[in-house]
């Protein structure tokens, strides 16, 4: 029978492949990570493998120090702000970060997003643009760490971004969300004035979904 740790192992694996196909992110940017729910354990993608060929084999277990528990590879040089995350967030057990191009892109001319769908408007209500700090960094982590309180998502100048989620389904729901919105809110800039959903129906949204 297959345990939780393997099941969380192929998650990891699947959503990189799935991520790497929408183009999200290349072979060799963006990682991620999981942990068993209430643990201080993690699993994280290694460096330097090409993600269409990432193996379950391949993942390496740290904890929420960095340090190796299990695994042959080294973990993400991104690993200070996954553990940051966890350290700040019980309610999470998973993390991605993609180079999402329309949402990193917007972020560039410093354009934030707007309540334009549904999800927009629920799901991503404050996504905020983190200035550049040099990436795999202490410095990273502890700005990551700060600013993920409350939120689902970031958007790291000139860098990417990064979402969360009790599992590793609902942070693969909310990067995929993430780009879609930008992806129309570049469209609709290109034409014209951006139409938001007025604030008394997001209200009344938030009453009837109990958000």
């Amino acid at each position: 029978m297959e345990t939780e740790e393997s099941i969380l192992k192929r998650q990891i694996v699947r959503s990189m492949k799935i991520l790497h196909r929408r183009g999200l992110m290349t072979g060799v940017g963006g990682n991620a990570s999981v942990r068993m729910e209430g643990s201080g354990e993690v699993w994280i993608t290694p460096s330097g493998v090409y993600k269409p060929e990432l193996k379950p084999s391949d993942l390496v277990k740290i904890d929420l120090d960095g340090r190796v528990i299990e695994g042959i590879l080294k973990p993400s040089m991104e690993w200070h702000f996954h553990t940051a995350i966890y350290r700040r967030r019980a309610d999470i057990n998973a993390v991605l970060h993609t180079h999402s191009p329309f949402s990193t892109g917007l972020a560039l001319a410093d354009v934030k997003l707007r309540p334009i769908t549904l999800e927009a408007a629920t799901m991503l209500a404050d996504v905020p643009i983190l200035p550049f700090r040099y990436p795999g960094t202490e410095e990273l982590g502890r700005q990551v760490g700060e600013a993920i309180l409350g939120r689902r998502a970031l958007i790291l100048q000139n860098h990417g971004v990064i979402a969360v989620g009790f599992d590793m389904i609902e942070a693969l729901s909310t990067i995929e969300i993430l780009e879609e919105v930008s992806i129309m809110t570049f469209i609709a800039s290109q034409y014209g004035e951006i139409q938001e959903i007025p604030p008394d129906q997001i209200e009344l949204i938030k009453k009837l979904y109990r958000i």
